[in-house]
């Protein structure tokens, strides 16, 4: 924000330095603008000083851009003359005059001066470890406690549960061990460790005087509305005939008696045995009771014909119904209340265990931050003494993003605030104002604690606060009027155009605003007057036939994948390679009635879930040549380049782990194939991979490897890991270098985050490659790269992931997937007595009754409407284009009904769906701009004219235009794939075959074969006779090629630089191979490329507008003679003639691709 923009007449009243603002601000309104304009009105404000000042985000990255918007706006201030000065001023409605222009020059230095060196603008969790380090023995800190990051958490809950395992066999703790075997059956022994982290959070379940103790029979019977006596009694008591509806199955027994068929029979004689037995037998019988009068779905059988005989069936087996679903349900709740009991006591044992480990260790975890905080503010002894101290520091609280603000930091918030609303303030009179900005329709984060109903209590709360104190000061003061809470909207967006925000608008009137959890109407959205675009593509798979288009033919190594999301994630590479070769019209920042072509990194591709089609759809764009960024986050352990670094670690502490071994010996760090893995690492069964190696030294590609080995070793018995590490990648084996040719540039993330687990190991641990080992293999942590557009590439990610981002081009992947549900999910019950909330593990649908249905109902409530959430999140991150696709299983037919494609397909008509040949179909809403032409060459070297008028100096002179070098324009982008198994060795027959190509034409024909042979036999070492015999004859079938055999004549030139001027721009190059002839130009150029193409129309653009280049180059420097050009790919070899037709379609682009470059 080095610039500062007017403020509209919607923005302006936020700002005001003397309100307290309560802001919904919908997506892309610039609520950051106003944000860090509230912040430098409030600068200038007399008597305000910076420190005062508390800026409260909901992630780190928010909190960087808005300090980051201040600071520079502030350093900028301090040189900007006075008329920009007050222009500044008065776009954020400030006084423009001499003193405040004196005192906005001044407040980048005070802004340094503040202790810490800037203002305080932090996360909620930031903003906690501040106050517990201001304030240690108030919170009851330990010397040392540090955060506790993920990896931390996991390795400490290896290290409880383990320890509680041991006491528990130690101590013959059958109750601890018999319940912790039963979770591992009933949750999967993978689910156990988050169900007894769940109940460590819940650690004021179990804390106090009203902690739940052990016995828990009864609070859970209580917590499930049992009685506290119930028992398996009660099932004896419901089948007796004081309980049990006898009149009505005696009434159910006379209908089938009078129906003389086979059911009629059987009927009798079950009911019958069931009203002659006692309790004990009738509850063994109730089963087939069941069987006999009702459907596996609850409803009566055969109702029609036995109401023929007793007018009263239907009402009376209705009866009986409700009287078995009782008998079912009550024991249903009483298998529940013995599977809880010793869950939630082994589960308390654990959040003990936990808690004092923790402590132990010296960690605190970002929840304990949030509550500890709290609790020093509203609960502790010394919360008075600490408010106040706090109280004379922050006179003025902004918080953004205030919808994903869960009750524990609102919380702090509240006790920040307390004093904030009498009059203007508890002392002395001074100014104190709140600022809250959020967005109801925005809240997406309920998987991590939060709830948009904090957002809306919060503010009820405030405006109360404010009323009571208005009221209270119109009392004191006579009829004075204190302040009251103003409550804004800001509607306009300066992100999307109008045709998207209508459409966003009818998706939300066809949802309601109910669905989106919204008491009232969302007010309609405000786009931007340009063209934009919204369009539904026709879903993959189901009715509409698609599921029967060929495969790509490297399908097979996905095919566990679904077909669908194979083809989605085709279809999608297909058409952005399309828009960025044929061009999408962007007009946004453009001239009026101009438009610019859409590049990689205008695009976005937006997923639900980070699964595997993100993945995919990152390797399709890849393999179609598109720039396109890793997936946004992914487990560390994941990459390939982490896996085959952390193989070299694991060889080194373990040579003898043969499948370990023949990962590394495959993996680009050493280079074999699969071939060579099966030629040289078979054995005979029973000799270790690693002792058949050292057995069989004396073959060139053993002993290279044996070689690299051997110095792993060395190495890695005196260095730590993370100097192993660098050895691996920076040293002989040059590991980054490698990796990176194999694996594509999005490797090197990935290697550097290896590094900076090493040292963050190192630094908590005594290093050690074993114990290295054992930490990385104990964490779960995360990569996550930078989400902005950096680089102009593809950016692909969760729609999670893209808050607080936009693109010009966004495409929603996966709407067709089924929305969410929460009825298996964990929920957590008041205990009436208490008040405390008891976490419950998942449970089966047949266990979810009585108030656990209540509250799982409430859950897939507010589960859905976070669902619809998350699509307003969606669709507003596009600016001028959204395209919306999605794919269904082999099971559905069409998409979920509450799906987001199937509530925007709901949105159009069926003639608004016109024939797509890649998508089957598509319906459009709005428009788009006329596609740009491609930028004009003679706009390339466009210089401004000097000025008309004499008395200025003239203008210096110009600086000729860069050259262009014809392997500038995009070779080096050229889609490369990574290797496949066996092209190492491929790739090297290529290199000598290019060389033998150099070296022979200068030979007579007769000498050349014999000259390949000799320098092959000496060169070519790694290669069997009967190869380099094969690497002869394809350089001989070559050179002896009729069509362009003069250029590997004698008389021919090679290596030929050339330097000529097209159309004003300098072309500068080198020509492999070049015959100047009376009536033409010839030249070749030599490709090393790993999969050269099968024929002309596989050819790269890039190589295509490389040998335009060169064409162009030579017609310039030899006027009148036309030129003929091929390539010569060594690998295969193969000769490539190219039309000049072809030749002349490129040469256009010249210029266009040095503006580029």
């Amino acid at each position: 924000m080095s610039r500062v923009y007017p403020l509209t007449d919607e923005q302006r009243p936020a700002v005001d330095p003397g309100e307290v603002v309560w802001l919904s601000a919908s997506a892309g309104t610039g609520k950051t603008q106003v944000l860090s304009a509230r912040v430098l009105r409030l600068l200038l404000e007399e008597g305000v000083r910076p420190d005062q000042i508390l800026c409260l985000t909901f992630t780190k990255a928010g909190a960087t851009e808005m300090a980051a918007r201040i600071n520079e706006v502030l350093a900028r201030w301090v040189r900007l003359d006075s008329t920009a000065m007050a222009k500044d001023l008065l776009a954020i409605g400030a006084d423009h005059g001499p003193e405040t222009v004196a005192r906005a020059r001044k407040l980048f230095a005070a802004v340094l001066d503040c202790p810490g060196g800037g203002l305080r603008i932090d996360t909620i969790h930031a903003f906690a470890q501040w106050l517990l380090a201001a304030f240690p023995n108030e919170a009851g800190l330990l010397p040392g406690v540090k955060a506790m990051e993920d990896r931390d958490r996991d390795l400490l809950l290896r290290e409880v549960l383990a320890e509680l395992l041991l006491s528990a066999e130690r101590g013959n703790d059958a109750a601890t061990l018999d319940a912790l075997a039963q979770l591992s059956v009933r949750m999967g022994p993978d689910k156990v460790p988050a169900w007894l982290l769940r109940c460590a959070a819940a650690r004021e379940a179990w804390e106090g005087a009203a902690g739940w103790q052990p016995p828990m029979r009864d609070g859970v019977l209580r917590l499930l509305g049992l009685p506290a006596d119930a028992g398996p009694d009660d099932l004896l008591d419901l089948c007796s005939d004081g309980e049990f509806d006898t009149d009505a199955l005696q009434c159910c027994l006379s209908a089938y008696s009078q129906w003389n068929g086979k059911k009629g029979q059987a009927g009798r004689v079950v009911i019958s045995d069931w009203l002659a037995a006692g309790p004990n037998v009738r509850l063994e019988l109730l089963p087939e009771l069941h069987r006999t009068l009702f459907t596996q779905k609850d409803t009566v059988k055969d109702e029609a014909s036995l109401t023929k005989f007793e007018e009263h069936f239907g009402s009376a087996a209705e009866t009986v119904l409700a009287a078995v679903l009782a008998i079912r349900e009550r024991r249903a709740l009483l298998d529940l209340v013995d599977f809880l009991v010793p869950a939630l006591e082994v589960g308390r044992k654990f959040a003990l265990a936990w808690e004092e480990a923790k402590a132990r260790a010296g960690y605190i975890d970002f929840d304990d931050q949030i509550r500890q905080a709290a609790a020093l503010l509203t609960r502790s002894d010394l919360s008075e003494w600490i408010r106040y101290k706090l109280d004379r520091q922050f006179d003025h609280i902004l918080v953004d993003e205030a919808q994903d603000t869960n009750a524990s930091q609102w919380q702090i918030i509240g006790a920040l605030t307390e004093e904030f609303f009498a009059g203007k303030g508890a002392r002395d009179d001074k100014l104190r104002t709140l600022f809250v900005v959020g967005d109801y329709k925005q809240a997406i984060f309920r998987f991590q604690g939060t709830s948009p109903e904090n957002f809306a209590s919060a503010k009820a709360n405030v405006a109360r606060k404010m009323d009571e104190a208005a009221a209270n000061l119109a009392s004191l003061r006579g009829g004075g009027s204190g302040r009251t809470l103003r409550d804004l909207d800001l509607g306009q967006s300066f992100r999307t155009a109008s045709a998207i925000l209508e459409f966003v608008d009818k998706a939300i009137g066809a949802i309601g605003h109910e669905g989106l959890g919204l008491a009232i109407p969302a007010a309609p959205h405000m786009g931007e007057d340009r063209p934009g675009r919204v369009t539904l593509w026709r879903v993959i798979g189901g009715e509409s036939g698609d599921g029967d288009e060929a495969e790509p033919a490297d399908e097979g190594a996905e095919a566990w994948l679904s077909r669908g999301d194979r083809q989605m994630a085709e279809r999608i590479a297909r058409q952005v390679r399309e828009w960025i070769d044929h061009g999408f019209p962007l007009v946004k920042g453009q001239a009026p009635g101009s438009a610019r072509r859409a590049t990689a990194g205008d695009v976005m591709v937006l997923v639900r879930k980070r699964k595997e089609l993100a993945g995919l759809i990152v390797a399709r764009l890849h393999a179609a040549g598109v720039p396109v960024a890793g997936v946004d986050r992914l487990r560390l352990a994941t990459p390939l380049a982490v896996r085959d670094l952390m193989a070299t670690l694991r060889f080194a502490v373990q040579p003898h782990d043969d499948l370990n071994l023949a990962n590394l010996l495959v993996s680009p760090l050493l280079g074999w194939s699969q071939d060579d893995l099966l030629r040289w690492g078979w054995r005979p069964e029973g000799l270790g991979l690693y002792e058949h190696l050292r057995r069989t030294r004396g073959e060139p590609a053993v002993d290279r490897a044996w070689h690299q080995l051997g110095e792993l070793l060395r190495i890695a018995d005196y260095e730590p890991p993370r100097a192993l590490l660098h050895w691996v990648l920076t040293g002989p084996w040059q590991g980054r270098k490698r990796l990176v040719a194999r694996l594509g540039t999005e490797a090197n993330d990935p290697i550097d985050e290896l590094l900076n687990a090493a040292g963050a190991y190192a630094a908590s641990e005594v290093p050690s490659l074993t114990g290295f080992i054992r930490w990385f293999d104990a964490g779960t942590s995360e990569l996550k790269r930078e989400a902005g557009k950096n680089r102009d590439e593809v950016r692909v990610m969760t729609v999670h992931g893209s808050k607080g981002l936009q693109a010009p081009i966004v495409i929603l992947a996966d709407a067709a997937d089924k929305p969410p549900g929460s009825r298996s999910g964990p929920v957590e019950l008041e205990d009436p007595l208490s008040g405390k909330l008891i976490p419950l593990p998942a449970l089966p649908q047949s266990q979810r009754l009585g108030r656990i249905t209540e509250v799982a109902e409430a859950n897939t409530k507010a589960e859905m409407e976070e669902h619809w959430r998350l699509l307003y999140v969606a669709m507003t991150r596009a600016e001028e284009a959204l395209f919306i696709g999605g794919a269904l299983t082999s099971r559905e037919r069409e998409p979920h009904a509450d799906s987001w494609y199937a509530r925007l397909a709901a949105l159009f008509d069926e003639a608004d769906w016109l024939e797509d040949p890649r998508w089957g179909g598509a319906a459009t809403h709005g428009e788009v701009p006329p596609i740009a032409p491609p930028p004009h060459s003679g706009q390339a070297g466009e210089l401004p004219l000097p000025p008309p008028w004499l008395e200025r100096p003239v203008a210096p002179e110009p600086r000729p235009p860069r050259p262009l070098s014809p392997s500038s324009l995009g070779e080096d982008l050229a889609t490369d794939p990574p290797f496949p198994p066996g092209a190492g060795h491929a790739a090297a027959r290529g290199v000598l075959l290019h060389k033998l190509l150099e070296r022979l034409p200068e030979l007579p024909v007769d000498q050349r074969k014999a000259a390949a042979e000799a320098w092959l036999a000496k060169n070519g070492g790694d290669f069997a006779a009967p190869e380099r015999a094969d690497m002869v004859r394809s350089a001989m079938a070559v050179l002896a090629e009729p069509a362009w055999a003069d250029l590997f004549a004698p008389g021919a030139l090679a290596e030929v630089p050339i330097a000529a001027t097209v159309g004003g721009q300098v072309v500068v190059g080198t020509i492999d191979r070049m015959v100047v002839l009376p009536d033409r130009i010839r030249l070749v150029d030599f490709k090393t490329a790993r999969r050269p193409p099968e024929s002309l129309d596989a050819v790269p653009t890039a190589i295509l507008r490389q040998m335009a280049a060169y064409a162009a180059a030579l017609e310039a420097a030899y006027p009148g003679r036309p030129v003929e050009a091929a390539l010569l790919y060594t690998q295969t070899p193969q000769l490539i003639a190219l039309p000049p037709e072809l030749l002349a379609i490129h040469k256009q682009a010249l210029l266009a691709a040095q503006e580029s470059f």
